[in-house]
């Protein structure tokens, strides 16, 4: 099966961001004197969400998630300065620009684009979608669907590309192909149409 156009997840998956996203988690919780598993930890966010394990620290510590919250982001966007595309990323996005679309789903603000821009990355986006376009969280399915309608993308020709469960059951309830990129070999509970573990590998399914 060879794709056209490509949605993709941005942490983790076009950009190796965790690191930082890391350092933030883990000084929250030290801020508020709760131990941390540092690759438990990891694990868990991978698996499901930042935002589940500061649900989850909220009920240990009767402090509010939406404080909470806002304390991560906070640091982490103060610690987020330099992130790097991971390998492999420019080449694919420039083989599926040349005959098909490339779309950026993320829970980041503009931030995302700035740093694509920094990597000479963002012109091969027909469109990034932020946090700041309302839709609701992946696995909503809405984004997805917004973008397969107003672009008119053929779902049997388009990928959902991304590295965690969330991404590939957007994909999946908007009725599009995914790609879980499994850079850290963790297994999910939701089976993609294609699994990677470089970027590299997906040239091959875009081939024209």
């Amino acid at each position: 099966m060879s794709y056209q156009n490509a949605i993709w997840d941005f942490d983790g998956t076009l950009y190796d961001t965790y690191p930082v996203m890391m350092t933030a988690l883990s000084q929250v919780y030290r801020d508020h004197q709760v131990a941390v598993d540092q690759s438990h930890l990891y694990q868990a966010i991978k698996q499901t969400s930042i935002k589940r394990e500061l649900q989850m620290l909220a009920q240990q510590t009767n402090v509010s998630f939406e404080q909470l919250d806002r304390e991560y982001h906070e640091l982490e966007h103060q610690l987020q300065q330099t992130p790097q595309p991971y390998p492999g990323a420019a080449a694919i996005l420039k083989q599926i620009s040349a005959h098909g679309q490339n779309f950026l789903l993320t829970h980041r603000d503009d931030a995302a684009e700035k740093f694509l821009a920094a990597h000479g990355l963002a012109d091969y986006f027909t469109e990034i979608v932020t946090s700041q376009s309302g839709f609701a969280r992946k696995p909503a399915p809405d984004s997805l669907n917004d973008l397969c309608d107003r672009y008119q993308l053929d779902k049997t020709k388009t990928v959902m590309i991304g590295d965690r469960a969330l991404d590939i059951e957007a994909g999946i309830n908007a009725h599009v192909a995914t790609a879980y990129f499994d850079v850290d070999r963790l297994p999910i509970m939701v089976q993609p149409t294609i699994t990677i573990t470089q970027l590299s590998a997906l040239g091959k399914y875009f081939l024209n």
